[in-house]
């Protein structure tokens, strides 16, 4: 019984998203069970905080094709996540052609 709660905890593996910063802009790391996925961040001007790249869906296509039927959910993750650490009280608006979020 152990081995097999010790096999299903391996198997799940929560979403987390990390973000590193370097100067005015940095790193948007998406962590989950089918593996990572890696972005960006720089700060913006005008009424925008920050803007994020997570790649386009053809990106996705050729890189992360373990994602693709997920995308839409993890973008969402992505940009509260983003909001929830960095941007409290902020908003987020989500360009999912392009994959890319601004924080307003």
């Amino acid at each position: 019984m152990f081995e097999r709660s010790q096999e299903f905890t391996s198997l799940v593996m929560e979403q987390k998203v990390t973000i590193t910063e370097s100067g005015r802009s940095g790193a948007v790391i998406y962590h989950g069970s089918g593996g990572q996925i890696s972005g960006w961040w720089e700060f913006a001007g005008g009424n925008a905080l920050a803007i994020v790249g997570m790649g386009g869906l053809s990106e996705w296509e050729h890189g992360h094709t373990w994602a693709v039927d997920r995308r839409s959910e993890i973008l969402r993750f992505v940009a509260e996540e983003v909001v929830r650490q960095k941007a409290g009280g902020r908003r987020y608006t989500l360009d999912e052609d392009s994959g890319f979020i601004e924080i307003v």
